[in-house]
């Protein structure tokens, strides 16, 4: 297997909340951590990480606090938090059309492309594997502000 092969990947989307799952869960506090502390840690756009992070917490992946001490931190411990759980939340809905890999336009089911039933099982072998794997299954070190995970 090629280690740089970028033929599949995860949208920006769910690797600005894994990015920030990440940075919570290095986390030895049980604090609140405010949008703007942990996208500089990643070195993230505040704005479109704080609508992922919303998402998060409606699925009730982080908890949220308003005010001062506010921000989000973990809803339940990193080994009870599985990497699929943290992609779904953050992804688009399922039946929003996906650019597709080889033509210039979107690809779904009615309409597939040459590579799209090959996608669609490398996906679901993806997913799968996500499913098996927590934030636990990694090491965490703390990082500061402006440091990349």
């Amino acid at each position: 297997m090629n280690p740089d092969s970028r033929l599949l990947h995860l949208p920006q989307s769910s690797r600005y909340a894994v990015t920030a799952m990440f940075y919570l869960a290095s986390r030895t506090d049980d604090g609140y951590h405010m949008v703007g502390k942990i996208a500089r840690a990643g070195d993230l756009s505040p704005s479109y990480l704080s609508k992922i992070l919303q998402r998060l917490a409606q699925h009730r992946i982080l908890e949220s606090r308003r005010g001062a001490k506010g921000g989000y931190r973990l809803a339940r411990p990193a080994g009870e938090i599985a990497l699929s759980d943290i992609v779904a939340a953050s992804r688009r809905a399922e039946n929003d059309p996906m650019p597709c890999m080889i033509e210039a336009r979107d690809c779904d089911c009615a309409t597939p492309c040459a590579m799209h039933d090959f996608v669609a099982q490398t996906e679901e072998a993806m997913l799968r594997r996500l499913s098996r794997t927590t934030l636990a299954d990694f090491k965490h070190p703390p990082l500061n502000p402006g440091e990349r995970p």
